[in-house]
């Protein structure tokens, strides 16, 4: 029995001779209106025309309808004639992707898009977007966690492959939004802005954090309550990796990572679940606009403070504190407590961050 994906380069082949703007047109009746914004930025159409090994996400008239009958949306798109061009390079990916390759992938995969611009993103490569396939089909995330399902696969063209989606992808925003637009992360934003860390993590290019529940944060109340800013500052480096943007994919069980504060943690994996120190993972892969997001269940203390010791980050004034209960000598330090009551919390993150995908969008 033929595959999928053999069907689908056998198709590219048939359809070696046509252009992109010739398989756009052919699908006039369902991309019409991408077709208009496209004609609008003839240097952006003659760049994606003339690049080869790429896969389009071509969003239907209906996702552009949906998302214009957001009269903030349509005022914005308005005044900043530069969304659109970074809206559209968006939904251009690096690499050929058939329906059929995606669907057989064992997890999700995290693609480079053509969004280097960087009033949107500063991810090295372009910003990503994450694609899961399965039998069902498959489906395109992005910022915001807003999900986009294919529903018109391997439009082939001379460059590679296009496909149509139900719903605009969402250009992931700045680290501050997601924290501010997430209720059960507001622990986590006022610890961030009492560091005075805002500017310093969004000037990070290369960025991944570990951010825990407000739960987490209630677990150890007592502690936290006795830190001085610098302690502060130091537990909070340590749930950032810099200068890298690690996906759930890119993870290898027992690997270990140097974080900001200058200590690593280590990251596992049990039962399918990704584990820092003994903090669970349970909303990975928050595109933001210069790295990921992984909410996990319980915040990770710094092995040196945890034993009274100076953990600061360089440059940073010393200082002590109680040492809070922790296990692991000789390993990392695992978080404390994790928080048993997390569930509610991943819910309400999740449908914070659904509900404001439209508002991340447009946010710089």
């Amino acid at each position: 029995m033929l595959s999928k994906t053999f069907l689908a380069v056998v198709a590219a082949q048939l359809a070696l001779g046509q252009t992109l703007t010739e398989v756009l047109t052919a699908q006039n009746s369902s991309l019409s209106t991408l077709i208009g914004l496209l004609q609008g930025q003839p240097d952006l159409l003659s760049a994606v025309a003339g690049l080869s090994d790429i896969t389009i996400l071509a969003p239907s008239n209906e996702a552009f309808t949906t998302l214009l009958s957001d009269p903030a949306i349509a005022a914005a798109v308005q005044a900043d004639p530069g969304i659109v061009p970074a809206l559209l390079s968006y939904h251009v990916v690096n690499g050929t992707y058939y329906a059929g390759d995606l669907t057989s992938a064992p997890g999700p995969v995290f693609v480079p898009t053509l969004l280097t611009n960087e009033t949107f993103t500063t991810v090295e490569g372009g910003q990503r977007v994450e694609v899961r396939g399965s039998s069902d089909g498959v489906s395109i995330f992005s910022g915001g966690g807003a999900e986009s399902k294919v529903t018109g696969a391997d439009f082939n063209f001379t460059g590679g492959t296009l496909h149509i989606i139900d719903k605009v992808l969402t250009i992931p925003s700045n680290l501050t939004t997601v924290l501010t637009s997430t209720p059960d992360l507001s622990s986590l934003t006022t610890a961030v802005t009492t560091a005075e860390l805002v500017e310093p993590l969004e000037g990070i290019k290369q960025l991944t954090v570990f951010a825990p529940l407000n739960t987490a944060f209630e677990a150890i109340a007592e502690t936290a309550a006795n830190l001085t800013v610098e302690q502060l500052t130091a537990v909070l480096g340590y749930h950032v990796v810099s200068d890298a943007v690690v996906y759930s994919s890119d993870i290898e069980d027992g690997a270990s990572v140097a974080t900001l504060q200058g200590e690593e943690i280590k990251l596992t994996i049990r039962d399918g679940s990704v584990y820092v120190n003994e903090a669970k993972v349970v909303m990975p892969n928050v595109l933001v606009k210069n790295g990921v997001v992984h909410v996990i269940d319980g915040v990770l203390i710094p092995k040196n403070l945890a034993s009274g010791g100076d953990s600061t980050p360089s440059g940073t004034p010393s200082s002590s504190m109680p040492a809070p209960t922790a296990s692991g000598s000789g390993t990392p330090t695992p978080s404390v407590v994790p928080a048993g009551a997390a569930g509610m919390g991943v819910a309400s993150v999740g449908v914070a961050l659904a509900a404001g995908a439209f508002a991340v969008l447009l946010q710089l």
